[in-house]
């Protein structure tokens, strides 16, 4: 009973003081949504996230121009791989959620994969098309120098570039797709040149919309894997075992087709049997081959529904924990506002006590000082 009394009283306070304070331009009342992504820092993600866009659809093209013009199947399996592992680290580099950090893994990527593909001889790469993939790697690493140099001021940009080199020379790579994670070496690197490091995390909106970004990427990033997965097994299927047996017992029909047609020329009677026979056979093989094929590809569209149906549950939890983060954010700080309202109003109060209060008990007490004194000298007459 107490409890809801001062409930009462302190939601009856807060309701008077937000009545009679409205209009008192020193009182506002804001809800913090966290500190903004600077301009700087908006301008780096936005551009490092188009290059990322830009980066693996010249890979892919490249990559589908290789697979579309060999036809040795090992030039065209490498080809298919490597864009896929390229596209798998760019999403990796750029998704990271400290925008200069991003910028640089994108920038380590691309020289590295350059500089693979440059060192690296046709007979390892993609054959007579690896200046396909060479040509593409060189135009990424200049667009990517561009992009550093166009996001960043001349200072941030020198320090990148050495951070970027001692990257690259402290960590080599063999084959230049490895994405590498550089955000606590970049964080040690600037404390290390003197510069105080200092990243805001952005509003709830500019949060929300980076990991929509991110689970975005990832997402489009695995269909295109599973796609591609898809794309090398028909290779495979073309030149395996299984294509391997079906042709030696087409070659044995064959044989035996010779044969009938040799007895048929004498025996017309036998032919009718065995061109049936001959039929079935050929039915078999057809159905037994349309059969496996239908399998394989119902097996993984049945995966690539499963991952689908994963990936947009873990995605709609993520947001819905992150739109309840913010709720609460809201909820706590509304409920705060009646005790600091509370607080505004006692202080007005014993304000207006103290400034009404003392001068009227000063002029009581020298109201009384001043009728004692005529008391007094009314009697001093009275006596006289």
């Amino acid at each position: 009973m107490r409890f809801n009394r001062y409930f009462l009283f302190r939601l009856t306070v807060a309701v008077a003081a937000v009545t009679l304070l409205s209009s008192c331009s020193l009182l506002k009342v804001a809800v913090s949504t966290g500190d903004p992504l600077s301009k700087q820092d908006s301008e780096t993600r936005l551009m490092t996230r188009g290059f990322y866009h830009d980066m693996t659809a010249e890979i892919a093209q490249a990559a589908d121009s290789i697979t579309n013009t060999s036809t040795d199947l090992d030039t065209r399996v490498a080809a298919i791989r490597w864009k896929m592992r390229s596209s798998r680290a760019a999403v990796t580099a750029a998704m990271q959620s400290i925008p200069e950090v991003s910028l640089a893994d994108t920038w380590i990527l691309c020289r590295r994969m350059n500089t693979a593909m440059q060192t690296t001889p046709d007979s390892l790469l993609f054959g007579p098309y690896s200046h396909i993939a060479r040509a593409t790697t060189a135009r990424l690493e200049r667009r990517a120098h561009k992009l550093v140099r166009q996001a960043l001021s001349p200072e941030r940009y020198t320090l990148m570039e050495h951070f970027v080199d001692k990257i690259i020379e402290e960590n080599p790579s063999d084959r230049g797709e490895e994405a590498a994670n550089t955000t606590l070496a970049w964080i040690e690197f600037l404390k290390a040149n003197g510069v105080e490091v200092s990243y805001a995390a952005g509003s709830i909106s500019e949060v929300i919309s980076d990991v929509n970004d991110r689970l975005t990427g990832q997402t489009q990033q695995i269909a295109n894997t599973v796609g591609w997965s898809k794309d090398i097994f028909q290779l495979q299927l073309q030149q395996d075992s299984t294509r391997s047996a079906l042709g030696a017992r087409i070659d044995t029909l064959e044989q035996h087709f010779s044969r009938i047609v040799t007895v048929t020329e004498h025996l017309p009677e036998i032919s009718d049997k065995a061109l049936a026979e001959f039929d079935k056979q050929v039915h078999d093989i057809l159905d037994a081959m349309q059969m496996a094929i239908d399998t394989s590809f119902a097996d993984m569209s049945h995966q690539r529904m499963e991952l689908q149906h994963y990936i947009t549950n873990e995605r709609q939890a993520i947001i819905g924990q992150l739109n309840d983060s913010a709720q609460s954010l809201v909820t706590t700080t509304l409920d705060a506002i009646p005790s600091l309202v509370g607080k505004a109003l006692l202080f007005i109060v014993t304000g207006i006590l103290i400034l009404l209060g003392v001068p009227f008990a000063l002029g009581f007490w020298l109201g009384g000082v001043r009728q004692r004194a005529r008391d007094k000298k009314n009697a001093s007459k009275s006596e006289a």
